[in-house]
């Protein structure tokens, strides 16, 4: 949002590494007009690592129905976890899991939840095991002290292929274990 906008709009990035599900995403929203017909690459030297790191990216249009959204996940510009989780169908974990989800070494997925309190990340958890009737557990985050993730073990992947595997894109698939 804007400081002097009236509509929120859409940013999406991705590593270039994942083209094929950023063309993916990206025609999705331009078939509905919700871009230009173009998106853009970048590179970047990151310090920490040493290497050139390359990435797509696509705005929307600023429209109401990002407004919408904007409004229930954002308090003054804070991201937040809204009480209501009914946008959070099979479809909407698909694209979670695309664009952070990860594989574990042990056979199950990780949901990256870092930004998340872990109060909100529980009642995630929870929605997602009354909802789904999956078997998940919130283990600590490596990546940020005191916060969690949520891990679906390998018992669960089945149920969770089930609900996800039509909405994925191939490239994808991986990270559910295919």
């Amino acid at each position: 949002m804007g400081k002097r906008s009236l509509n929120a709009r859409f940013g999406f990035i991705q590593s270039s590494k994942f083209k094929d599900y950023f063309s993916y995403l990206f025609s999705i929203f331009y078939k509905h007009n919700f871009c230009s017909s173009h998106f853009r690459t970048y590179s970047y030297f990151d310090k920490r690592t040493g290497k050139i790191y390359h990435s797509l990216n696509f705005w929307t249009k600023a429209l109401p129905i990002f407004t919408i959204f904007y409004q229930q996940f954002y308090i003054d510009k804070v991201k937040i976890v809204p009480n209501d989780f009914s946008l959070l169908t099979p479809l909407a974990l698909a694209h979670w899991i695309m664009q952070d989800g990860g594989k574990s070494s042990s056979g199950g997925l990780y949901l990256c939840t870092d930004c998340f309190s872990s109060e909100d990340t529980i009642r995630i958890a929870q929605y997602m095991i009354d909802k789904f009737n999956l078997k998940l557990t919130t283990p600590k985050s490596p990546g940020k002290k005191g916060h969690l993730r949520i891990y679906v073990p390998v018992s669960s992947m089945i149920k969770l292929r089930s609900l996800v595997l039509d909405h994925m894109h191939p490239t994808m698939f991986y990270k559910l274990g295919l």
